[in-house]
């Protein structure tokens, strides 16, 4: 490979990062941007130490930059619930860099992005009405067998049973949750790690109906349809909500614990913590099972004695830092078989080189691989 080869491909490996080049040279290390102009230029060599730095800078592989890509994989189309007011190209370039090294893994492990377990087909007749979409809600449910309390097994479920590939970012002000189906990697969904574990199941839900409605609804005209882009939203919240408190479920505990058909707001705050939403989802599901009225509901979310009850036993719960369990068992299974390297391991999780035993064995997890044993065929 030529100097002007290498000097071609890092220069497009920026664009496609979203850098411009003062910005790139800057996180680079270089004093000035003219470094990086003559490295582009192919005036520069650059040294070999360099190249793992310009990989993890512009998002891309070292394979890519010394090698190229043969073929040109298919574009990523991401659908955001908000979109990143700044940065959108660096902040999908590194989503879907993540994204790629979760396919690369799944690849070292022979496991192919075949159709999901679960097949689930969705036209717009299914969705026309609300109560088509409370339909579709109790449908998915019932073919992912995600029982009473769905919102404790949908992350597993997605992950494991739809082969959903989940990312956790902070994204701070850079966008709140995105969904995406690529023809190669399947289907993935980036969410907010910063949010709150209940606002999390929210999301996904809310994720999940825009992936099992991507090839009803092109995600290209959502975007340039806004009023349209409302409509679905708001049935993707209405989804949301049906799938993560089942009608019959929720009426269950309500009665159980009211008393002379009148709840506290302690056992409102309760129930929607046994239910893994958030006080104010409960309220208007409340409404939609026509257990309150609608203004009372909005009255009720905004109430300060209400809110403060909720916030004090939320804080007293404490909180877990979210994390894609498949990306991380798909990590250690290729560490185990020497399909990557310690330090890869290490880059993968984003964790230092020193504390991958540490961690290992926080997660319960061993690199260890151990005696095989034979089982029957059946």
């Amino acid at each position: 490979m030529s100097r002007m080869e290498l000097a071609e491909r890092l220069r497009e490996a920026r664009e496609a990062a979203g850098l411009s080049i003062r910005d790139a040279a800057a996180r680079l290390g270089f004093t000035n941007y003219q470094t990086l102009s003559s490295i582009e230029k192919g005036e520069r060599e650059v040294k070999a130490s360099e190249l793992a730095l310009f990989g993890k800078t512009y998002f891309c592989s070292l394979n890519k930059l010394l090698i190229g890509d043969e073929t040109q994989p298919s574009a990523v189309h991401f659908l955001w619930r908000q979109a990143p007011t700044e940065r959108k190209t660096e902040v999908e370039a590194f989503i879907k860099h993540r994204f790629e090294e979760y396919h690369l893994l799944e690849k070292l492990l022979g496991l192919t992005q075949d159709e999901a377990s679960v097949i689930i087909s969705v036209s717009p007749a299914d969705v026309r009405t609300k109560f088509k979409v409370d339909a579709l809600a109790t449908k998915v449910s019932n073919l992912l067998n995600l029982g009473s309390r769905p919102a404790m097994s949908l992350q597993k479920v997605m992950e494991q049973m739809l082969r959903t590939k989940l990312l956790f970012v902070e994204l701070s002000d850079f966008g709140s949750a995105a969904s995406t189906v690529h023809p190669e990697f399947g289907a993935a969904i980036v969410i907010n790690s910063e949010e709150a574990p209940w606002r999390i199941n929210f999301t996904l839900a809310h994720e999940l109906f825009h992936i099992i409605t991507w090839s009803t609804f092109n995600p290209s005209e959502l975007e340039q349809d806004e009023a349209l882009f409302r409509e679905i939203e708001r049935k993707a919240d209405r989804f949301a909500s049906s799938l993560l408190l089942p009608e019959t479920a929720v009426r269950e505990e309500l009665i159980a614990r009211s008393t002379g058909q009148k709840l506290s707001f302690s056992d409102i705050v309760d129930v929607a913590r046994e239910f893994g939403v958030s006080t104010q989802a409960l309220l208007y599901r409340m409404a939609n099972m026509q257990l309150i009225e609608w203004l009372k509901a909005d009255e009720l979310a905004k109430n300060d004695e209400l809110m403060m009850i909720d916030r004090r036993v939320r804080r007293e719960a404490g909180c877990e830092v979210p994390s894609s369990q498949r990306f991380i068992q798909l990590a250690v299974k290729c560490l185990r078989k020497g399909l990557i390297s310690r330090g890869k391991f290490s880059e993968l999780l984003a964790i230092d080189r020193a504390d991958i035993d540490e961690v290992l064995e926080f997660w319960g997890l061993s690199e260890v691989e151990g005696e095989s044993i034979e089982i029957m065929a059946s």
